[in-house]
């Protein structure tokens, strides 16, 4: 038996009741809805912040890929996270006058292409959107006035019906574009999509100076090494490969404050070919020339790595031995006399015919010692021996007694 006190025959109190009970169901399920709503856009802020973190990667620590690969990289990203079928990246020309693509990515096919110019002339308008604007979210892209220049040669065949470009800035001015194409039915572009599209511009300028960066270094390091190889070669003898003379010069001064300061041994080999001038009369100077790129060869055969062989001028050869006392500087040499006496020239005259010759060279030896302080000096000794060498019949070794 229902409590008469409790109202519930009234029929205004019943139909009261029924009204709080729908409300607060509603009220129930408009909660359930938006907590979803909450969860989904911390789902997709969450995607959108991953996304950027792996595209911020590209431009750090990532030497090894090219512009192209992280333009693919940073285009498959972004079409994902904005589930959009075309994502492209594209560069404004130095008259600004043209946009190149440098990446356009497919989603659906999964597949990448570039090349495609797009000149100011044809979409002035569309120009002028990026130079003033920091995206252009069309959500309707055939009828934005922004966009619409695309109509008929693009959007309509490639059924695109919005667009989301967000201008690349350096120094706050546009160097390119990241596009965004939605195919299908038109797409309201939301706030945190335009952020991303901006943010996503944003790494693309750091992407590109990172790469524009290597390029620099790269340049820098061939210039660098350019210098250094033409640096070696106004150092180093045409016809022989040795050192030449100037740098002799350089070795030897170095070579000779080395020993002083750590008192440490140093001798010097002045080589002369004996009777040079009959082999150039006879057989003419290219089979000359012959003779000493093939000698200098075998000298540097029978050297140490920290050894140095010097053209010192005409047929005339230096030999600079750090660590080499001067009786090991005569054993050397005597070593070196003999290989060239033993061997066979094959050479080729002026007049083509071949020829094969034999040749022998007088030596001098010096050594670092009181009575020679300086390189200077040491040359001199190394020089005064030679021509005792010649002086004594030619073909022999002479070591340096004053």
């Amino acid at each position: 038996m229902a409590d008469p006190d409790d109202g519930s025959g009234d029929p205004r109190i019943a139909a009261l009741m029924a009204a709080l009970a729908a409300e607060r169901a509603a009220r129930e399920t408009a909660e359930r809805a938006l907590a979803g709503s909450e969860g989904r856009l911390r789902d997709i802020a969450r995607r959108e912040q991953d996304a950027l973190v792996r595209i911020a990667r590209l431009s750090v620590g990532h030497a090894n890929l090219s512009l192209e690969d992280m333009l693919g990289e940073l285009t498959e990203t972004a079409s994902a996270t904005l589930a959009v079928d075309r994502t492209s990246v594209w560069l404004l020309s130095e008259d600004r006058q043209s946009l190149c693509c440098l990446d356009l990515y497919l989603r659906p096919q999964a597949a990448h292409s570039a090349g495609a110019v797009l000149v100011s002339e044809h979409y002035p308008r569309y120009f002028e959107a990026l130079e003033t604007g920091r995206a252009i979210d069309a959500h309707d892209a055939v009828a934005d006035p922004r966009t619409s220049e695309f109509r008929d040669g693009y959007l309509v065949p490639l059924r695109i019906s919005s667009m989301l470009d967000a201008a690349v800035r350096r120094e706050g001015q546009v160097v390119g574009v990241v596009c965004h194409e939605h195919v299908g039915l038109p797409r309201v572009w939301q706030p945190d999509e335009l952020a991303f599209a901006a943010a996503l511009a944003d790494q693309v300028a750091l992407v590109l100076e990172a790469d524009e960066r290597r390029r620099l270094e790269r340049e820098a390091e061939s210039a660098r090494r350019e210098l250094q190889e033409a640096q070696q070669l106004a150092r180093v003898d045409d016809l022989t490969g040795l050192y030449n003379r100037r740098a002799m010069e350089d070795v030897l001064e170095e070579a000779a404050a080395q020993a002083r300061r750590h008192r440490r041994p140093l001798s010097v080999l002045m080589i002369d070919f004996d009777h040079f001038k009959d082999i150039n009369d006879r057989h003419g100077h290219q089979a000359g020339d012959g003779v000493l790129r093939e000698a200098a060869r075998l000298i540097s055969a029978g050297l140490r790595a920290n050894d140095k062989a010097t053209r010192y001028g005409g047929e005339e050869l230096c030999l600079i031995l750090p660590d080499t006392g001067s009786d090991e500087a005569v054993a050397l040499a005597e070593r070196l006399r003999l290989t060239l006496e033993a061997h066979t020239f094959e050479v080729v005259g002026d007049d083509g015919s071949p020829a094969a010759l034999r040749a022998t060279a007088s030596i001098g030896v010096a050594s670092l010692d009181d009575r020679t302080e300086s390189a200077e000096m040491l040359i001199r000794a190394a020089d005064h021996a030679l021509y005792e060498a010649k002086a004594a019949g030619r073909n022999r070794v002479m070591r340096a007694t004053r």
